[in-house]
C-alpha cells in the first residue's frame, strides 16, 4: 500500500507512519522518522520534533471525559471501582448519544451518567478486567472524536449489503456512518502485521470498494495484535483518505500498559464533576424553571391496572413489532432465570398497555394487535430457535433498548423501562 497520501500533523502520528514504512520498506527507524517528518512537511525527525512539539497549532478547546468500572474479584472478595479520565475535542453527548452505545463494540455496557461520565453497567471479574473494559470504551471514544463517525449497524456498510460479500480475512468488524457524505464505513481489526493483502485489494477492485490499513492501530487489541482496516464503497468518488489522515493524526490508542486512571473503593459510586455541577445548577433554579420530565408522557389508565403514565409519542407498528420479536425471542429461552424473564415479561405487558393507547382500533387490526407481544415467534424465526447463548439475548435487548430510545422522548415512564432492560442484561452477563 503507497503511504503517500499520509501527511501526519503530531509526533506521535509521525511515529506511527514512521513504523509503517519500517515495516512495508525494511528501512532503518532513523531513515523511516525522517521520510514520516518529511511527509509532515519538515526537513527531518529533529526539526518535526521542534516545530510540533513546541509550535504546533493547538488543538480545539479538550473536554474531559471520565469512564467508570466497578470491579469484584470472586476469589479474593476485593471490591473497587477503576476511574479513567481522558480528553476529547468535543463534549460527550456530541461524540455520542446514549443509543449509539448499544451498537459500539466498546461503549455496548456503558451507560451515561453525566455530561462527563459513562458508567459500565456490568461488574468487571478484577481490577485487570475493570481498566481493560475502561480503555476498551476510551479507545473507541478516541476512534469517533478523530474521525467524526457514528456507530452504525446497517447492513449497506458491505458490499451489496450482503454479509457474505465482506472483505477476507475480516475480524471484530464494525459499522460506522460518515454523517458529512452519507457514506457508511466497514472497519475491521484482525490479528495483522498492519499490511493490506493481495487477497484484500482483489476484493477491493471486484467490489468497487477501497480498503485501507489505518496509521492508528484501532480498537479491539492493539497492543496485542490487532490492526484497524478501513473499508468503503468508493464507486461513486468517496475516498478514505481524509479519515485515515484524521487518524495519522490522533493520539495514540489508550492501553491498560499504560494506565493512567484512579482506583477507588466500590462505595461511594463516582460523581463526575459536570455530575455535579448539573445538580447543583439545577438545585439553585427555583423550582418553576425546572425541567419537568412528566413533560413528555402522559397520563393513561387501562383495567385492570389502574392509572399510569407512558410516553407522549407514538413509536411506528414496524417499531412494536421489531420490538416485541425481540423481546418474545428471549422469553423462550430464559424461563429458568427469573431475574432476566420476570423484567423482560414486565416490559412486554408495559408495551402492550403503551401501543393500545398509541393507536385507535381502525388504526391497528386486532390480528396485528395480538401479534405484536404475546403471540409466539413463528417456527422459521431465526430467533424462535432455542437454545440460545446469552450473547443474543444480550444482543437482543440491546437493540431493544436503542429502538425504545430512539422513538420515545426522555421521561420516567421510558427511563423505568429502559432500568428494567438493563438490569436484565446485567442478569445475562451473570448467569453462569
Amino acid at each position: 500500500m503507497s503511504h503517500d497520501h499520509i501527511r501526519p500533523s503530531s509526533i506521535e502520528g509521525i511515529k506511527q507512519l514512521a513504523n509503517r514504512l519500517k515495516k512495508a520498506n525494511g528501512l532503518k527507524h532513523s531513515v523511516a522518522l525522517d521520510m514520516a517528518s518529511k511527509a509532515a512537511g519538515c526537513e527531518n525527525f529533529t526539526h518535526a520534533r521542534r516545530s510540533l512539539g513546541t509550535n504546533a497549532k493547538p488543538r480545539q478547546a479538550a473536554c474531559e471525559i471520565y469512564i467508570s468500572v466497578p470491579w469484584r474479584d470472586r476469589a479474593t472478595k476485593a471490591t473497587g471501582r477503576e476511574i479513567l479520565k481522558m480528553m476529547v475535542s468535543k463534549p460527550l453527548d456530541a461524540l455520542v448519544s446514549p443509543a449509539q452505545y448499544k451498537i459500539a463494540r466498546g461503549l455496548i455496557a456503558m451507560r451515561r451518567e453525566g455530561p462527563d461520565h459513562i458508567a459500565d453497567t456490568y461488574t468487571a471479574s478484577s481490577k485487570l478486567a475493570a481498566q481493560e473494559a475502561a480503555c476498551a470504551a476510551a479507545r473507541t471514544l478516541q476512534f469517533i472524536d478523530a474521525t467524526n463517525l457514528k456507530p452504525s449497524k446497517a447492513k449497506r456498510s458491505l458490499p451489496r449489503g450482503d454479509f457474505q460479500n465482506r472483505m477476507p480475512g475480516s475480524d471484530h468488524d464494525s459499522a460506522w456512518f460518515d454523517p458529512a457524505t452519507k457514506i457508511y464505513i466497514r472497519a475491521n481489526e484482525p490479528y495483522s502485521q498492519g499490511d493490506v493483502t493481495a487477497e484484500q485489494l482483489k476484493w477491493a477492485t471486484q467490489h468497487g470498494w477501497t480498503v485501507a490499513a489505518a496509521p492508528w492501530k484501532g480498537m479491539y487489541n492493539p497492543d496485542g495484535g490487532s490492526w484497524l482496516f478501513l473499508a468503503a464503497d468508493t464507486s461513486k468518488g468517496y475516498s478514505l483518505d481524509p479519515i485515515i489522515l484524521k487518524l495519522a493524526a490522533a493520539p495514540a490508542p489508550i492501553v491498560v500498559a499504560d494506565w493512567s486512571g484512579e482506583s477507588r473503593p466500590f462505595l461511594p459510586e463516582f460523581v463526575s464533576p459536570g455530575r455535579l455541577a448539573e445538580t447543583k445548577a439545577k438545585a439553585a433554579m427555583p423550582k418553576s424553571e425546572r425541567p419537568r420530565g412528566t413533560n413528555n408522557s402522559v397520563e393513561y389508565a387501562l383495567f385492570p391496572s389502574g392509572p399510569s403514565r407512558r410516553p407522549k409519542a407514538q413509536m411506528p407498528v414496524e417499531g412494536h413489532k421489531a420490538v416485541g420479536r425481540l423481546l418474545k425471542s428471549v422469553l423462550v429461552d430464559t424461563r429458568q432465570r427469573a431475574g432476566v424473564y420476570r423484567r423482560v415479561d414486565a416490559i412486554r405487558c408495559e408495551l402492550d398497555n403503551w401501543v393500545q393507547c398509541e393507536y385507535k382500533r381502525d388504526e391497528l387490526s386486532d390480528e396485528v394487535f395480538f401479534n405484536l407481544y404475546y403471540q409466539g415467534l413463528p417456527k422459521d424465526d431465526p430467533l424462535a430457535v432455542p437454545p440460545a447463548g446469552r450473547e443474543r439475548h444480550i444482543a437482543s435487548l440491546a437493540e431493544v433498548v436503542a429502538t425504545l430510545a430512539q422513538y420515545y422522548p426522555e421521561c420516567p415512564p421510558l427511563r423505568a423501562l429502559l432500568t428494567k432492560a438493563n438490569q436484565a442484561i446485567a442478569s445475562l452477563r451473570a448467569w453462569r
